[in-house]
């Protein structure tokens, strides 16, 4: 008989949308949104900013792209 190895569910994981809305654990005001979309438009900025670098989409794609990239690294890993 195949020996089945179950693995437990720690962590019940949440939908982008709702992920956004959460509050910091250190602030009972900003929310992950607000920190994602102050780091996107500033790194924008700075990719912008520079002349060896290219801006190949633009800034709603950027940051759509970019709040999927944080929400898959360092929420859904």
């Amino acid at each position: 008989m195949e020996t089945i190895n179950l693995v437990p569910i720690k962590k019940i994981k949440i939908s982008k949308e709702k992920w956004l809305k959460s509050k910091l654990k250190y602030d009972n005001i900003l929310t992950y949104n607000d920190i994602i979309e102050q780091m996107c438009e500033r790194t924008y900025n700075w990719i912008s900013s520079k002349d060896d670098l290219d801006i190949v989409s633009d800034y709603n794609t950027f940051k759509n792209d970019f709040i999927n990239l944080m929400y898959d690294k360092y929420y859904n890993e």
